[in-house]
């Protein structure tokens, strides 16, 4: 796993190290490879180069391209890394909201609080790479579950549409959104289920993927599911201790 800290505060930089590194002799199953950074242009310099981070903590206060720039930047190459913000401001959080941050620690960051949310984070982070099997009689496919855009019925079959194709089996709606609801899946329509991870804007009629996708979205189901999405994506808080 490797995580990114990016603080122009070398205190603050020292400080998240540490528990990291703390958390880790008490979690010696997980391994970890930290990189740091005091800057946003650092940061995002290391992306260009090919860098890929499953976890950043970020301060959003930095010269030049602060924090919430640099999500931004990230969130155009990796939907799912995970992003905690760290500022001594909570003007920031709406900010924080739009880029799906999973967390917001106020400065300093106590220990108690990075324990309790790196735990929950890590948790979310073996969810996400979870395993989906679409056995198809002569072989099976393997995905990665947040690898799956929307799986769609058919008759008695439903076809899994995914970064890497689209794949069909035998099967019934209903039992892959018992599977998927919990992560982070919802039923837009009797015959779609979508990730909502893709989810770009939801009209009367659509809910529109990033890839430009439409998806058809029910009257009667629209209410639910912009709800499921506000919490889906709305989905942390702020900690101070």
């Amino acid at each position: 796993m490797l995580i990114a800290i990016c603080d122009d505060d070398k205190r603050e930089r020292d400080r998240i190290e540490q528990y990291i590194t703390d958390f880790r002799s008490n979690v010696p199953s997980f391994s970890f490879d930290i990189a740091t950074f005091c800057s946003g242009e650092e940061l995002i310099c290391a992306y260009n180069e090919g860098a890929c981070f499953d976890f950043l903590f970020l301060d959003i206060q930095m010269k030049d391209i602060d924090g919430i720039q640099a999500a931004q930047e990230i969130r155009k190459v990796n939907k799912y890394a995970i992003i905690f913000f760290i500022s001594g401001f909570t003007q920031y959080v709406s900010a924080a909201f739009a880029l799906n941050a999973f967390q917001f620690l106020i400065k300093p960051v106590k220990k108690e609080a990075f324990d309790r949310e790196f735990r929950r984070a890590l948790k979310k982070h073996l969810l996400t790479h979870k395993k989906y099997i679409i056995d198809l009689n002569q072989r099976a496919i393997v995905l990665e579950i947040k690898d799956i855009l929307y799986i769609e019925s058919t008759d008695h079959s439903v076809i899994v549409h995914s970064e890497r194709g689209q794949y069909t089996k035998h099967g019934k709606l209903s039992d892959e959104e018992k599977k998927l609801v919990s992560f982070g899946f919802v039923r837009t329509h009797q015959s779609f289920l979508v990730n909502m991870a893709y989810i770009a804007e939801i009209t009367q009629t659509d809910v529109i993927l990033s890839n430009g996708i439409k998806v058809m979205v029910s009257r009667r189901k629209r209410a639910e599911v912009m709800g499921c999405y506000n919490r889906y994506m709305t989905g942390f808080s702020i900690w101070t201790d």
